[in-house]
């Protein structure tokens, strides 16, 4: 009798983690239902409300498509990915763009005019975005105001709002010297 060993055991362990089903563009049918949430319709089973997620968010907005749901047990549950949207038809790829940009609606950094902390963990950013000015209040700025990328900027408020700036080096002096107190 073979002795199993720590290498012949995790060989032959499977997670359901370990596996990334790759959805066929072809058979996805996705719909608004009656409370306007997104549901699909994939290989005879029908999902309600499901989630899409951006796997890669900042580079890349139409690939690599999480789609999940929470099935009877309120357990998350990816029924897959889409690697290109733009395999799904015309009036599919529209409706998942639309439901996307508004779930990753992320205003680009485009001046910054102060960054002043108060000493408690919080700083103040009063930033030109493309939605225009505000001032912005960040908890645990190491960790929420950071560049992703040598020029990358990201930040996220205490209210869960998202900005980014893509290449910081294009922005004025100015914003550049204010900056470079606190990345």
């Amino acid at each position: 009798m073979e002795q199993k060993t720590e290498k012949n055991v995790l060989e032959d362990e499977r997670f359901e983690i370990d596996r990334l089903e790759i959805l066929d563009c072809s058979k996805l049918r996705f719909y608004k239902d009656e409370g306007n949430f997104i549901s699909l319709e994939y290989n005879g089973e029908t999902y309600f409300n499901v989630r899409l997620t951006r796997l890669v968010p900042f580079y890349s907005k139409t690939t690599y498509i999480s789609v999940a749901y929470d099935n009877k047990d309120n357990e998350f549950k990816e029924i897959g990915v889409i690697k290109d949207m733009a395999e799904l038809s015309e009036d599919q790829f529209k409706m998942l763009d639309e439901y996307l940009e508004y779930k990753y609606y992320m205003p680009e950094i485009t001046k910054i005019y102060s960054i002043k902390d108060n000493s408690r963990g919080f700083i103040f950013v009063d930033i030109e975005t493309t939605s225009g000015r505000k001032t912005i209040c960040i908890r645990d700025w190491y960790s929420n105001f950071r560049m992703l990328t040598e020029k990358m900027l990201y930040a996220l408020d205490v209210d869960g709002n998202k900005y980014f700036c893509p290449d910081v080096e294009k922005l004025d002096k100015k914003s550049i010297a204010t900056l470079e107190i606190f990345v």
